[in-house]
Protein backbone atom coordinates (compact mmCIF):
# COMPACT_ATOMS: atom_id res chain seq x y z
CA UNK A 1 0.00 0.00 0.00
CA UNK A 2 2.93 2.78 0.81
CA UNK A 3 4.65 1.80 -2.78
CA UNK A 4 0.77 2.48 -4.54
CA UNK A 5 0.26 5.76 -2.51
CA UNK A 6 0.25 7.27 -5.87
CA UNK A 7 -1.91 5.26 -7.85
CA UNK A 8 -4.70 5.33 -4.46
CA UNK A 9 -4.15 9.48 -4.41
CA UNK A 10 -4.86 9.61 -7.59
CA UNK A 11 -8.16 7.24 -7.47
CA UNK A 12 -8.66 9.32 -4.40
CA UNK A 13 -8.13 13.05 -5.34
CA UNK A 14 -8.39 13.10 -8.88
CA UNK A 15 -10.87 10.34 -10.63
CA UNK A 16 -13.76 10.71 -8.06
CA UNK A 17 -15.61 13.19 -6.64
CA UNK A 18 -16.40 13.91 -2.83
CA UNK A 19 -19.92 11.62 -3.71
CA UNK A 20 -17.79 8.93 -5.22
CA UNK A 21 -15.78 9.29 -2.31
CA UNK A 22 -18.47 8.25 0.12
CA UNK A 23 -19.90 6.16 -1.92
CA UNK A 24 -16.14 4.16 -2.18
CA UNK A 25 -15.82 4.46 1.73
CA UNK A 26 -19.38 3.29 2.82
CA UNK A 27 -19.36 0.17 0.40
CA UNK A 28 -15.79 -0.06 1.73
CA UNK A 29 -16.98 -0.05 5.51
CA UNK A 30 -19.35 -3.16 4.84
CA UNK A 31 -16.23 -5.74 4.87
CA UNK A 32 -14.27 -7.64 2.18
CA UNK A 33 -15.83 -8.78 -0.98
CA UNK A 34 -19.37 -7.36 0.49
CA UNK A 35 -21.98 -6.77 -1.90
CA UNK A 36 -24.03 -3.35 -1.35
CA UNK A 37 -27.15 -3.46 -2.53
CA UNK A 38 -28.78 -1.16 -5.04
CA UNK A 39 -31.69 -0.16 -2.80
CA UNK A 40 -29.31 0.59 0.39
CA UNK A 41 -27.17 2.35 -2.04
CA UNK A 42 -30.17 4.81 -3.11
CA UNK A 43 -31.11 5.37 0.25
CA UNK A 44 -27.47 6.50 0.95
CA UNK A 45 -26.95 8.44 -2.10
CA UNK A 46 -30.49 8.98 -4.09
CA UNK A 47 -28.81 11.41 -6.31
CA UNK A 48 -25.78 9.46 -7.44
CA UNK A 49 -26.77 8.04 -10.79
CA UNK A 50 -24.16 9.56 -13.00
CA UNK A 51 -20.86 8.84 -9.57
CA UNK A 52 -22.10 4.94 -9.85
CA UNK A 53 -21.61 4.90 -13.46
CA UNK A 54 -18.39 6.84 -13.35
CA UNK A 55 -17.35 4.32 -10.34
CA UNK A 56 -18.26 1.02 -12.89
CA UNK A 57 -16.55 3.06 -16.19
CA UNK A 58 -13.67 3.16 -13.94
CA UNK A 59 -13.77 -0.63 -12.96
CA UNK A 60 -13.24 0.43 -9.33
CA UNK A 61 -17.11 -1.48 -8.30
CA UNK A 62 -18.70 -4.20 -10.08
CA UNK A 63 -22.42 -4.93 -10.70
CA UNK A 64 -23.26 -8.03 -8.81
CA UNK A 65 -26.58 -9.65 -8.63
CA UNK A 66 -28.67 -6.38 -7.37
CA UNK A 67 -26.34 -4.59 -5.92
CA UNK A 68 -22.44 -3.52 -5.92
CA UNK A 69 -18.62 -4.16 -4.69
CA UNK A 70 -15.53 -3.44 -5.20
CA UNK A 71 -13.82 -5.00 -8.23
CA UNK A 72 -10.12 -5.19 -6.59
CA UNK A 73 -9.59 -6.00 -2.86
CA UNK A 74 -6.63 -4.19 -2.48
CA UNK A 75 -8.52 -0.81 -3.78
CA UNK A 76 -11.10 -1.51 -0.94
CA UNK A 77 -8.80 -1.67 1.61
CA UNK A 78 -7.48 1.86 1.05
CA UNK A 79 -10.27 3.50 1.29
CA UNK A 80 -11.29 1.69 4.85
Amino acid sequence: MQSGGFFFADIQNNQVDATGQAILHFIAAQGERAIVSCQTLLQQFPDADITFNLLLQRKLIEEVDDGYRFQVEFIRRWFI
